[in-house]
């Protein structure tokens, strides 16, 4: 289908006030999670602990404040013991998974619920800022609205400003359709890369008074698409639903080291890459900012010293093509064939031929006898 299609969506409330924004319909563009780092032969400095619970906790990051076990104040974790299993803090945020280019967080659910007569009973507004710190908000995220008759605003900024939101309209629980959120019951719309902070909203037009039977309350959140699930008209009564989304629909953030693009930390004193590494840009459109990466062949955490290690990977035949006779480079590898064969070793190439195969004259074959 066509991308980066703007469609534009407007509401009238009954107070007559009227409000345009564009939601945007495409497919995602989101950079896929890599977890390489997690399967280095070390993966925290020495003396620094590497699991909080079910975390896993790689360098850069690190568990404890104040010691070091993290590269700066912003990847240092709170392990909180008070929780069993632990769980891992950054301030008040609890972490729930780290990559090699993201983390996952709790999210915040905004809700507003209404009484038979329209009467708004409850009601907040969900926000989040992360201004200020080396992460940002990932494409990864969409903006989700759950509820009958009503709107869901969303605001943000940082490296770009941003607003948007999306519309759901149902007169009956027979409309509510499960699975995917086609606008009935539920909508969604993206989010770009680049925004360090958002604030989301909600508004109805008749405050669920024709709906309230199978629909008092709506609910607005930011999160990882393809982890929500909608339910249909069983999430528009669900008592626990903000519950269920907090432990199961995490918020996407890319992370990257500093504001300096790759030119210029590779010059500075505090350059983060060790040896048999590569300096990668961020690419989450704040300017600035940049990650570490094993070179191609080499494995390890590249954040950490020694560096990054060379991958032997003739010791295992599914990280090499070879025939017959595979022999180990820095960062690659060869394929040969034994004397007495020709070719070039490749399972998907030319492989290994007996030379006689080749020959001109055919073989002759002579029985000795008395």
């Amino acid at each position: 289908m066509r991308q980066n299609m703007l469609l534009q969506l407007t509401w009238i409330l009954f107070t007559g006030v009227t409000l345009t924004f564009a939601a945007t319909n495409s497919s995602t563009n989101a950079t896929a999670d890599t977890f390489k780092i997690l399967k280095a032969p070390v993966i925290s400095k020495p003396g620094c602990p590497n699991q909080c619970g079910d975390l896993t906790v790689p360098y850069p990051f690190g568990i404890g404040l104040g010691r070091s076990c993290g590269i700066g104040k912003w990847f240092e974790l709170n392990c909180s013991n008070v929780f069993d299993p632990p769980r891992a803090f950054i301030g008040n945020v609890q972490i729930y998974e780290i990559s090699d280019n993201q983390m996952r967080i709790a999210n915040v659910v905004a809700r507003r619920c209404y009484d038979r007569s329209g009467a708004n009973v409850q009601s907040n507004t969900a926000s989040s800022d992360i201004s200020g710190t080396p992460y940002s908000y990932s494409d990864l995220n969409k903006v989700f609205l759950v509820g009958c008759d009503d709107i869901a605003l969303v605001a943000g900024g940082g490296g770009r400003n941003f607003t948007s939101g999306c519309v759901t309209l149902c007169s009956g629980a027979e409309d509510v359709v499960g699975g995917y959120c086609s606008g009935n019951g539920c909508c969604e719309t993206s989010l770009p890369k680049g925004l360090t902070y958002y604030s989301t909203d909600l508004r109805s037009s008749s405050n669920h008074t024709k709906i309230s039977s199978f629909n008092p309350c709506s609910y607005t959140f930011v999160g990882e698409q393809g982890r929500f699930g909608f339910g249909g008209a069983s999430d528009l009564l669900d008592p626990y639903f903000i519950e269920r989304i907090q432990s199961t629909v995490p918020l996407v953030l890319d992370w990257a080291i500093g504001n300096l693009t790759c030119a210029k930390a590779q010059n500075s004193e505090d350059y983060a890459c060790k040896a048999d590494s590569e300096c990668v840009d961020s690419d989450t459109g704040l300017g600035g900012g940049y990650r570490c990466k094993c070179k191609n062949g080499y494995e390890g955490n590249p954040y950490l010293d020694p560096g990054c290690t060379d991958i032997n990977e003739c010791a295992d035949q599914n990280l090499n093509n070879c025939d017959k006779a595979c022999t180990n480079t820095p960062g690659s590898f060869t394929c040969s064939c034994p004397p007495g064969q020709y070719g070039d070793g490749k399972k998907d190439g030319k492989g290994c031929i007996p030379a006689y195969q080749n020959s001109q004259f055919p073989v002759m074959k002579v029985a000795l006898g008395n």
